[in-house]
């Protein structure tokens, strides 16, 4: 595919989200499911292509930690300090476990 090619796909993406679409991506292993977070119409409707129940959550990526943060239930500083070093020391993607504060996904949040 040439650069230009997918920065058109990407744009497309990007205004999808924009306008609370829920889009597919590519992931190491399979096609992931993605919307804008802050859009709780759209991750109902990831909720419901899903069939699963809200309190079983769902997967945030996001490129830094700054933009996850408002979604987390306070961290451990220990946690918190190695979660910080290995987001910023990788190489390659980085998978963190953590719970989210759920009520926060269906609440506006302002980043």
């Amino acid at each position: 595919m040439t650069a230009k090619k997918q920065q058109l796909q990407i744009n497309k993406a990007v205004a999808a989200l924009q306008q609370g679409d829920v889009i597919a991506y590519p992931t190491e292993a399979v096609y992931g499911l993605g919307c804008d977070p802050k859009n709780i119409s759209a991750v109902k409707k990831i909720l419901e292509l899903k069939q699963r129940e809200k309190e079983k959550g769902l997967i945030l990526i996001a490129a830094n930690f700054e933009q996850l943060k408002p979604y987390l239930l306070p961290l451990e500083k220990q946690i918190e300090k190695k979660l910080l070093e290995s987001w910023n020391n990788a190489d390659k993607p980085v998978t963190w476990y953590v719970k989210i504060f759920l009520a926060r996904l269906f609440q506006p949040v302002q980043i």
